[in-house]
C-alpha cells in the first residue's frame, strides 16, 4: 500500500508541477514575466503538495510580516516547500538543482536563487542576488549549514550573509523544521526517489515549523550567534516535545 501511496503521490507532484508550470508559461508569454504572480502561483501550489502528500504541520510563532532572510536549519529537499506555502519567499540553493527534472526548471521560472558553490564569482554573484531580492521586498530562504544531517543541533554556519545583512540592515528570522522521524530526512548519497518513496509512502508525515524573532544588528557575528542559539535552543524543545497521542500510519 506505501509504495502505491506513494507512486500516485508523486506522480500527482510531477503532473501538477507541469500543469502550473504551463499556466504561468502561458501568461508571461502575452504579459511577460512577473515574479509576484509567479511566487503566488508557487505558494498556492505549494500548499496543495504539503496537503496530498500527507504532511501534518505543526506551526509555532509568528509568521514573519515584513520582509528578510529566514535562517533554516536544514533536513531536506523538501524543507523551501513547507516554508513557501506561506510566504512569497525566494530559495537559496545549489546550482545542480537547476539540473533537476521538473522540480529545477520549476525553481527557476517560479523564482529562486541558484550558488555555483565551486567558484568564488557564483558565490559572489549569489550574495548579490540575495542582497537585491531583499532590496526589492522579498523573503530569502537561506540554510547557513550548506547541507542536510540528522544532528540533534545544527552544525558550523557559513558567516557571509549575516555580515551582508548587518551591512544593509536586514531582519533576519531564524526558523526550525523538525520531522518526527530521522529516516525522513534526506541526508547523504540517498537518491531522490528512494527518500520520496520511502518517506512519503507513509500515510502521514509529522513535520514542526517555528518561527523565530525578528533579530537585527550590525555585527554579522552577532547575528550569526543569535540565530544559531535561538535554533539549536528550538530544536531540542521540538524534538522532546512530539505530542504522544498523533502516531502516523506505517
Amino acid at each position: 500500500m506505501n509504495f502505491i501511496r506513494a507512486f500516485l503521490r508523486i506522480s500527482f507532484f510531477a503532473i501538477g508541477s507541469i500543469f502550473y508550470i504551463s499556466r504561468y508559461l502561458v501568461k508571461a508569454a502575452f504579459v511577460g514575466n512577473d515574479l509576484d504572480r509567479a511566487l503566488r502561483i508557487r505558494r498556492q501550489w505549494f500548499w496543495l503538495i504539503n496537503k496530498s502528500l500527507g504532511i501534518a504541520l505543526e506551526i509555532y510563532g509568528a509568521l514573519p510580516t515584513e520582509p528578510g532572510l529566514l535562517v533554516c536549519n536544514h533536513r531536506s529537499y523538501f524543507d523551501p516547500i513547507v516554508v513557501m506555502q506561506f510566504l512569497l519567499a525566494l530559495p537559496v540553493g545549489k546550482a545542480e538543482i537547476e539540473t533537476w527534472p521538473i522540480i529545477g526548471y520549476g525553481a527557476k521560472v517560479s523564482g529562486s536563487i541558484f550558488v555555483d558553490r565551486n567558484t568564488k564569482e557564483g558565490r559572489e554573484k549569489a550574495r548579490k542576488d540575495i542582497i537585491q531580492t531583499l532590496q526589492n521586498g522579498y523573503f530569502v530562504i537561506n540554510y547557513p549549514e550548506g547541507t542536510t544531517h540528522i544532528n540533534a543541533q545544527t552544525i558550523d554556519f557559513k558567516p557571509a550573509l549575516f555580515k551582508d545583512a548587518a551591512q544593509e540592515g536586514f531582519t533576519i528570522y531564524p526558523v526550525v523544521q523538525e520531522y518526527q522521524k530521522d529516516e525522513d530526512a534526506w541526508i547523504g548519497d540517498d537518491t531522490f526517489l528512494r527518500h520520496f518513496f520511502e518517506c512519503f509512502g507513509k500515510k502521514k508525515t509529522l513535520m514542526r515549523l517555528s518561527y523565530g524573532p525578528p533579530l537585527k544588528s550590525n555585527s554579522g557575528e552577532e547575528l550569526m550567534e543569535l540565530s544559531k542559539q535561538w535554533i539549536d535552543k528550538e530544536l531540542l524543545r521540538i524534538r522532546k516535545d512530539w505530542h504522544h497521542s498523533y502516531s502516523p500510519n506505517q
